[in-house]
């Protein structure tokens, strides 16, 4: 049975919108593994001719710059590690988890793009860094126009 604190979050690719109902306090990297399994139950292999990664790592987010105007465009979610205790940690084997949605300031009914990263490439961003274009975010926003409805 569903938790009814959870919430219901609209991840989008091109023309595909996949709902999830996740508590908040689920983390970004459990996110993509709950996307990439709903995708796998779809029996998805690609979206947009962009296959399907095997390991959710490959996954990246983006959020709205306007919530209220998608069409604005999209930018990449940064999730950045937070220690998992305030310990102070020695030694190269930091422990860190990952964010919370919550954390990571989505709201219930909110939309979230992702993108497939291609092999080889660490995420968009490094890419940008190796002077490689960033590919954008490909999410079809549907639009209703008073012109297609018929009487």
């Amino acid at each position: 049975m569903p938790d009814p604190l959870s919430w219901t979050l609209l991840f989008k690719k091109h023309r595909t919108t996949v709902l999830l109902l996740l508590p908040p306090s689920h983390t970004i990297e459990a996110t993509k593994t709950k996307l990439l399994e709903a995708l796998r139950a779809r029996g998805l292999k690609e979206i947009n001719g962009d296959p399907v990664p095997e390991d959710p790592t490959a996954i990246e987010f983006g959020v709205a710059v306007d919530k209220n105007d998608l069409e604005k465009g999209w930018t990449s979610l940064e999730a950045p590690k937070i220690e998992a205790d305030d310990a102070p940690k020695r030694g190269p084997e930091k422990k860190t988890t990952s964010i919370s949605l919550k954390a990571a300031e989505l709201n219930n009914g909110q939309s979230i793009a992702f993108r497939f990263r291609k092999m080889g490439v660490t995420s968009f961003d490094n890419a940008t860094d190796l002077g490689l274009e960033d590919p954008g975010w490909d999410v079809v926003i549907p639009k209703f126009d008073d012109e297609e409805v018929s009487s």
